[in-house]
Order: C-alpha cells, then structure tokens, then sequence
C-alpha cells in the first residue's frame, strides 16, 4: 500500500512544478497597467437597427472618407468624423430566391441577404456580394456626393458564400478580384478564386474545410490566411491547423487539362506555440493584421501579427504571434511534403524527386510549364516545413486565469515613434467579453529575439455578453486618429490615447503609463500627446526617467494591481496614489487581486500533496487495525482443529497420540452413476478421536453418529473404538486419493448438509469431496 502511494505523491510533485515552469514561461502574469471604462463623452457610437440583429461583417473605410458597412439586407455609408449616417441601401432578396431557401431547409433568418464581399475596385467604385438567400449575387455600385448608385448586377457563385455562417475574404489587385470562398450550397467545395483560375476541386490534400481569416496582395503574390483539418494529421487523429497560401498574380494557368488550375499555389503551416521539449501550439488562427514594415532591433523586416487560440473544446487559451514575410518565403522554398500511399506517413520529398522548373514559382507564362510540374504541385501543394514565429515566441499569451474568454480581433498601430526616437507597434487586441486590450512588446525596439509584453490599458467598450468582431484604426482628414471597434450590432470609435492631463500632475506619473502616445512636457507641467518637434520625457521600455527624480510613492508592479480609471465623469470609490504631494486626484484605484495564478497553482499544488499524505497515513493505520482484527477472526465459524492448531502454533495435543486432524476442501470427485454412493458422515474431527476412557457418553462411533444417521439416511454402527483404533470414516468405493503432509492413506469427509436426501449426491457422477490428512510429527 505504501509503495502504491509513493508513485501517485511523486507525480502530483512533478505535476505541480512543470504547472508552475509552464506557466511562468508564458508570460501569463502580464496584468494591464490600468483598467479604464469610458465616459459617454469619448465613445462615437452606431447602433444600426435596433429591430433585428444586423450582423455586420465587413466595414470598409474608402478613399474619400466614408465608411461603408455591410450588414443583414442593408449597406450603410456612415460619417468616419462622427459616425452619422448618410445613407443606406436595401438589399432584400427576392421573393423566389427566398421561397427556393425555405424549401430546402433554411429558416427565415439564414434565408436573408448578408453581405460578405466588400471591396473598392477603383475609387469611388464598389463590388459588393451578400449571400442572397442561398443564391449568391453581385452588384457594383458607385458612390457619388455620399449615394450609392447601383450599377451592374450578375451571380456571385464562386465570389460569395451561401451560407452566412461560411467564413470568406476577398482582396482586389490588378483590376482582379482574388477571393477565398466556399462555391456550393453544401459547403464542400471550398476554392481559392480569380476568373477563371480556382484550386483543385474535391482535393483535401488542397483545401481540407477551412475558415477563411484574411488576404491581402504583397509583392508577386497573393497570401491567403486560413485554419483547416490538418490532412498530414489524419492518421494519428483530427485536428486544426492555421495555414498561410499563397498565389502568384501572374498565374495564367497550364497547358492543357490544367488551363483553369493554379500553377503557384502552395500552403504552410504557421507555428505559434510556446517552445519546449513538447511544445503547446496555439493551432486556430483566428484574426490577422494587414503588413507592417518596421524595425525591430536594428532588424528592417515586413510582419503581421495574428490570433492564435486553443480548440473550443479545450481549456481557453489565446496568443499573439508576429510573422515575417521572409520567413514566409523562405518556407515556400524550403521541402515539399508528400505520402508515398494513402496510409502512409507524411515525409518530405527527396531534393531529387523535385522536377524542374521548380513548382509554385511565378514564371513569366505558366501555360507553357511542362506537365511533370504541374502534376507535382497537383499532389504536393504542402511545404514541410512550419513557418517560425518573429521573436521566437509569441508576444502575448492569455489564459483563463485573467480572461473569460479569447482574442477575437486584432488591429495594430505601426511603428509609433516615441520622444526617444524609438518605434513601435500598439497593438489593439478586441476579447469576446466586450473589452479592448492595447498593448505593446517593449523589447521591440532593442531586439527581433526577446519578448517583453506590457498591457497598457484594458478598455471595456460593450458590455461583457457582446464579443468584438472588427478593429480598425482609423484617421480621418484633419483629425486625430480613432480606434473603430465593431460588433454583429453595433460600431463604436474611441481615441487611440488617454493620456489624462487632467489627472496626471507629476512626471514620473506620466512616464509610468508607458504609452508611446503619452509624454511629459516640462514647460506646461502636462502629460499629453507626443509630438516630434517638441522636447518632452518617455521612457516606454521601463516606465522610469532619471529627469522625473525619485517618486515619493512607488507604483505598485502591474503584476501586483490593476489601477482602474473611471472616465464617465463619477470620480472613483477609492483615490490612488498622487504623483506629488501637493495634488490629491482620483485619478487612479488600486485593486489588489485576490490571487496570482503562481499562487494558485502553489496552493493547488499544496493542497493535492498534503492530501496524499494524510491519506496514506490514514490508510496505513487503517489497514493495519483491519488486518489485525482479520487474523483473529479468521474462521472463527469453524470447529476445525486444524484451523486452531494455525492460530495457536504453541498449543499441546492433549491426547497421548499422535493427533490425525482431517479438515475439509471441496474439489470435483468423478463418481460413477451406476454404483451406490456412500456418503461421508461428517463430524467434527475432534469427536472422531475419542477414546472410550474420555468423559463422553457411550465409547463408540456409532453411539456419536447415531443422531446425524437417520437424518442423512445413513445406518448407526455399533462398532467400539478402541484406545488405538483408527477413527472409522465413510468413503465412496470408486473414489481414493493421495493423502496430503506426507499421508498416502485414503481419507474422506463431507462438509454438512442439512437438505433432504434426494440432493445428497450430484447426478452428474462428481462428488464434492476430499480428504486431507495433517499429521504432525
């Protein structure tokens, strides 16, 4: 027992650890710097229709300054200064398309127009697809003096999903519409489109029913960002992975039976996970930013930043990953992933298996590629290696210890340059509980290869049932820059910054915030937005500056508390620490957390290891007072003197002779059926050596057998039992054994039996009988 609970305190010891290694590895303490809920006075707000859920998708800011959005039957054309709206266009589809929906299973809420393409082809020029009640259509629309004049209508099959539930994206490049989409009603065909090339149809080796995230155009090719069932994972299971694709925008299609397929279409996995000797991989891209170019650490790169999360089934997890544009290629060049069979493994292919000219390369016309090229990329459109994550780890990890939920959306502010001439990117990450998180990495400026995330500000913006779905950041003609932050219903913008000039009074107060929008003018005394051309005091990577002196209060570590800012105009329950002593402002609340997630797996941790040992101790007393009353129990029913020569080793015979003790064990005895059977009498074998001299009446067997005799049927005997007789026993005739404790003598006993005679013997020739003889010596 004891040795089956040592194996079982170990593993909760080492459990314990690797939870606390882990989970300090993620970064997962990162706190915000402040918890800020706006007033009523900063938040531009669109509510749309209020009636019926409107679903809005796609927000696409034009070049001319208005903001379209698209919705649930509806496309409004709102102001970007103050979120007014100018117009609307009714979408509604038609009856018959309607009617043919509901026929075939739809309800009336799937079976509504949603618009899910919304691209400008030129400006002032629109091409806007809605799913049209499971019957895809296009219009083409241009905007003048703020109308939307419809212009060209024509099916959207290929362009736009049926159901609006099927994630797609689309980008125009080269007067062309590059779209990711599924093209039939079913959703099984899922394709990669631009007139009139298209991806392998029915090919899971190509496309294995993926979520479409993102697109954009960067150079010679189009990239495609996606998560599908990992098809090179199907033999060991089923599971997601995120993927990056590309095509090249010169792609003319092959010769021959390949006129209308991609010629340069390859894929990737992207690796975001936290690295070990068994890495955790956030493996569901679920957001990605458009192209960032910038540097990082004397490092001049183009990235983007994407959202990772863990399965919904699973324990919620997200991560922000960063990834570069030559990473990207350098994979697209790297080995091709291939099976020999259809139930062998995934490996690369050999260098020498590779034809030439190599597959998915742009060339200058892919309709003269030869045939052995185009069938090799038909079969071999997976790259072998993953796409490494920037900074060799991801920037920010969230778990459920501080977040309900996971990342929904991301947009990023890029290179924000700062008044120590240092760049870069605030990132704004949206939660499916309505919040907004702005953060920044603030290694990023001094190196590519470390990791440092700070949470500058966490903004509750919808309430906490309401997910954000779009960020974007906005900057209007001749105003500061805005932060559109979007739901399934309404349309929210916020400013980018708050640096509370109101509120700050002291310098080391305005440099803690850490913000690059923020700064501290010496000349105003006034913590506000940065500027270049004037000289002001920011440190971002450490929140201290050597000009602001010694703070006479110290700012507690983010690790440790929350400062929440109430700007609705109620000044906060509790006031925080003042930068000076001459100021006493509700400008901060300092809420201690009731606990870390160190010291919550600690505690855990404790808690399992101090249980195991009580309970092994306990379970060892336990155990050993049963086992005690066992053995003195054990066969206390029994009259056997056997059993009490076993328990009483020292006991003396009293008897002058040599003591025969027989006990019973039942085994199966063959009888024959056509003999009489001579049952056992059965007494206890204390009564069998009694001897005519002892105190007991009548000095023979029979005189003891005499009152089991008529009840088993069986004839009293007269027989006298001398000093040195052999106890006298009943044994069936067909019936002899070897005798047991070196005795070859035949003996036989039955156990008691009280039922009538006719179930005093088996009909089936076997008897339960057999005798053993314990003779001591």
């Amino acid at each position: 027992m004891r040795m089956a609970m040592l194996p079982t305190v170990v593993w909760a010891v080492v459990v314990a650890w690797l939870a606390l290694a882990a989970h300090a590895a993620w970064h997962d303490n990162v706190l915000p710097k402040r918890a800020v809920k706006l007033g009523d006075h900063e938040v531009m707000r669109f509510m749309g229709n209020d009636t019926t859920e409107q679903d809005f998708k796609l927000i696409l800011y034009d070049s001319s300054g208005s903001l379209l959005v698209g919705g649930r039957n509806v496309i409004y054309n709102l102001s970007v200064s103050d979120l007014q709206e100018q117009t609307r266009v009714v979408w509604h589809p038609n009856t018959g398309h309607k009617t043919s929906c509901m026929m075939k299973g739809g309800t009336e809420n799937t079976c509504q127009n949603y618009v899910r393409i919304l691209v400008e082809t030129s400006p002032g020029h629109f091409l806007i697809c809605g799913t049209n009640a499971y019957n895809p259509m296009c219009r083409e629309f241009r905007l003048a003096n703020g109308i939307l004049e419809l212009e060209k209508e024509f099916p959207g099959r290929g362009l736009c999903p049926f159901d609006p539930a099927h994630n797609s994206t689309a980008v125009f490049a080269d007067d062309q519409l590059y779209v990711a989409t599924i093209a039939d009603f079913a959703g099984l065909e899922p394709l990669i489109y631009r007139n009139p090339l298209r991806t392998e149809q029915y090919d899971l080796a190509t496309l294995n029913y993926p979520n479409f995230v993102s697109s954009f155009a960067l150079g010679d090719f189009v990239y495609f960002f996606f998560r599908e069932i990992a098809v090179e994972y199907l033999n060991c299971g089923k599971t997601l992975y995120s993927r990056v694709a590309r095509v090249c925008r010169h792609d003319k299609g092959g010769p021959h039976k390949f006129r209308n397929k991609w010629t340069s279409y390859l894929k990737s996995r992207l690796n975001c996970s936290v690295s070990g000797d068994f890495p955790f991989y956030f493996n569901e891209i679920q957001a990605v930013t458009d192209p960032v170019e910038g540097r990082y650490g004397g490092h001049a790169t183009t990235l983007v930043y994407g959202i990772f999360t863990t399965p919904e089934n699973s324990i919620p997890g997200s991560a922000i990953c960063a990834f570069t544009f030559q990473d990207i290629m350098d994979t697209f060049e790297g080995a091709f992933k291939g099976q020999a069979s259809v139930h062998a493994n995934w490996l690369p292919v050999q260098s020498t298996k590779v034809p030439e000219p190599r597959p998915g390369q742009c060339v200058k016309d892919s309709s003269t590629l030869p045939d052995v090229t185009l069938n090799f990329i038909k079969s071999h459109s997976l790259m072998d290696e993953a796409v490494p994550a920037f900074f060799g780890q991801p920037v920010m990890i969230s778990t459920s210890f501080r977040y309900s939920g996971r990342f929904t959306a991301i947009t990023v502010d890029p290179q924000v340059r700062t008044a120590t001439k240092k760049a870069y990117d605030v990132l704004f990450i949206g939660t499916d509980d309505g919040k907004v998180i702005k953060a920044i990495n603030t290694k990023s400026a001094d190196s590519y290869q470390e990791v440092e995330p700070f949470i500058i500000e966490e903004i509750s913006v919808f309430p906490s049932h309401v997910p954000v779905t779009v960020l974007r950041v906005l900057r209007p003609r001749g105003k500061s820059p805005r932060l559109l932050v979007g739901s399934h219903s309404r349309i929210y913008t916020i400013a980018l910054a708050r640096c509370y000039k109101d509120k700050i009074m002291s310098c080391s107060e305005c440099v803690a915030l850490q913000d690059p929008y923020c700064s501290w003018y010496k000349d105003i005394h006034k913590c506000q937005l940065t500027t270049q051309d004037k000289e002001s005091i920011q440190n971002v990577s450490e929140g201290v500056h050597s000009d602001c002196g010694k703070p006479e209060i110290k700012t507690k570590k983010p690790s440790a508390s929350v400062d929440k800012w109430d700007t609705t105009g109620s000044p906060p329950t509790d006031y925080g620490h003042a930068g000076n002593g001459d100021h006493n402002l509700p400008s901060t609340t300092s809420v201690p957390l009731q606990f870390t997630a160190e010291t919550l797996a600690i505690a855990v941790a404790s808690a399992t290891i101090g249980a195991l040992i009580l309970g092994f101790i306990t379970g060892f007393f336990c155990g050993k007072k049963c086992n005690k009353d066992e053995d003195n129990q054990l066969y206390a029913d029994t009259d056997y003197e056997y059993f009490d020569q076993r328990q009483n080793p020292n006991s003396r015979l009293t008897s002058d002779l040599p003591e025969e003790v027989t006990y019973a064990e039942p085994v199966l005895v063959p009888q024959s059926l056509n003999k009489p059977v001579n049952l056992v009498l059965n007494m206890s074998p204390k009564a069998t050596l009694k001897t005519p001299g002892s105190n007991t009446p009548g000095g023979n067997v029979g005189t003891v057998g005499a009152p089991m005799g008529p009840s088993l049927g069986l004839p009293t005997t007269g027989v006298s039992a001398g000093p040195h007789d052999i106890p006298l026993h009943y044994t069936p005739e067909s019936y002899s054994t070897h005798g047991t404790l070196r005795s070859s003598e035949k003996y036989g006993t039955r156990g008691r039996d009280h039922r009538q005679r006719d179930f005093d013997h088996r009909l089936d020739g076997y008897s339960t009988t057999r005798s053993v003889k314990k003779v001591y010596l």
